[in-house]
């Protein structure tokens, strides 16, 4: 079940107050969409897209376009050392995060996605990564290489069969 608007408010405010206590200051609009994201950011439905379209064409899997020797596509790559001694992405630090930092910045020199390359993402997208990193920024496989599951169905008595058949 999802929280309920106070709950977001209060979390947005705790995260606030984390963010506000490391090197990293979060602008106050991109709290504001964390206060509207859902509890649980999910890598393949929130996060791969936005890499997907405003990251792989520098750090994707075209070797010839690459910048810095970072792939966003390959896990192990994209929480790996970087030239510069930094990560992209550590899992539950967004201050020892380069990729927030980046994100983050008005400094053409190191603003992420460069100026130059015209994308842009928008604060619910920043507001995305960021919680996803967060929250220990889980790697998923791509969905369909994820074997499926088998739900277990609730045992219901024949009564309510017969009602539910009945009433539908």
């Amino acid at each position: 079940m999802g929280r309920t608007l106070q709950e977001r408010k209060n979390y947005s405010l705790g995260l606030i107050f984390l963010f506000s206590s490391c090197s990293l200051e979060i602008p106050k609009t991109i709290n504001l969409e964390m206060a509207g994201l859902p509890d649980e950011i999910d890598f393949n439905y929130h996060v791969k897209p936005i890499l997907s379209d405003r990251c792989y064409s520098c750090h994707g899997p075209d070797e010839k376009s690459r910048k810095a020797g970072l792939r966003l596509d390959v896990e192990s790559i994209a929480f790996s050392k970087l030239e510069s001694n930094n990560r992209a992405f550590v899992k539950g630090s967004i201050s020892r995060s380069e990729g927030v930092h980046r994100i983050l910045s008005n400094d053409p020199e190191k603003q992420m996605p460069p100026p130059e390359s015209n994308l842009s993402l928008s604060n619910r997208e920043k507001a995305i990564l960021i919680k996803w990193i967060d929250q220990g920024a889980e790697w998923k496989d791509h969905w369909a290489f994820i074997p499926p599951t088998k739900k277990i169905l609730p045992k219901i008595s024949s009564e309510e069969l017969k009602y539910i058949t009945e009433n539908a």
